[in-house]
């Protein structure tokens, strides 16, 4: 998205003046010229002087605190490497996980796992298969798996139409066991939540499948090993969503 399109968007959008400090007054005032509408926009300090990062729904870029320039792509740390893009927005998927009903979600884990992860799966897709395959080594670890609905062909596709079949069913796990091994399930229709998973995989920034959330809000893509991914969990404290 260009910086004008993302301005022109942000017309669509409210300020919450309680998010922001005295010190972002000129910030505050240069984005109320802009935004108006149901979207909370939030400013926070970096470790940049000069340098403000806004949050405007799930969107991050940073602004100059006079509120003169605008600044949109990967904002990198040179000396530690951080990306303070993607540390913003794993601030915003933290929150979209506090606000997920987990309920909705299929899990597979022990009994008091150590740490949980999201995963968002597409029972059509080879490496979410392979995954799946791995279950009982991610179990072995002490990690608990919540798998969200992610239908790569979009809604309304035969993927998504699979994927509803599998949340409809009585014996969720088992429907997802035989789905990932490619086996045809009975169709069923139901209010499942794979729409509303799918959507909020876009909000995170999941451009495919299978896709790994931490509770930290940190994003993987593809298959991590149960050890690997155990270790980093334990490294990161990420417990789960």
């Amino acid at each position: 998205m260009k910086p004008v399109h993302l301005l022109l968007a942000l017309g669509a959008m409210l300020i919450s003046h309680s998010a922001l400090a005295d010190d972002f007054q000129r910030v505050q005032e240069r984005l109320a010229t802009l935004v108006g509408g149901d979207v909370e926009v939030s400013v926070a300090s970096t470790r940049i002087d000069g340098i403000v990062q806004v949050t405007a729904g799930t969107e991050v870029f940073f602004m100059t605190d006079d509120g003169q320039y605008f600044i949109q792509g990967r904002l990198v740390d040179l000396n530690t490497q951080d990306d303070l893009t993607e540390l913003g927005k794993q601030g915003v998927r933290r929150q979209l996980m506090r606000d997920l009903d987990t309920s909705t979600l299929i899990t597979y884990g022990p009994t008091d796992p150590d740490h949980e992860v999201l995963v968002f799966t597409d029972t059509d897709c080879g490496y979410c298969r392979r995954l799946h395959g791995m279950i009982d080594e991610y179990i072995d670890a002490g990690i608990a798996v919540r798998y969200a609905a992610f239908p790569r062909a979009g809604i309304g596709s035969s993927t998504y139409d699979d994927l509803v079949s599998v949340w409809c069913a009585a014996d969720v796990n088992a429907a997802m066991d035989q789905a990932q091994l490619g086996r045809s399930l009975p169709a069923q229709d139901c209010d499942s939540p794979v729409e509303r998973h799918f959507e909020l995989g876009r909000m995170m920034g999941v451009n495919g499948t299978p896709y790994i959330i931490t509770a930290n809000g940190e994003m993987f893509g593809g298959i991590v090993a149960a050890e690997d991914l155990r270790r980093h969990l334990d490294e990161t404290g990420a417990d789960g969503p």
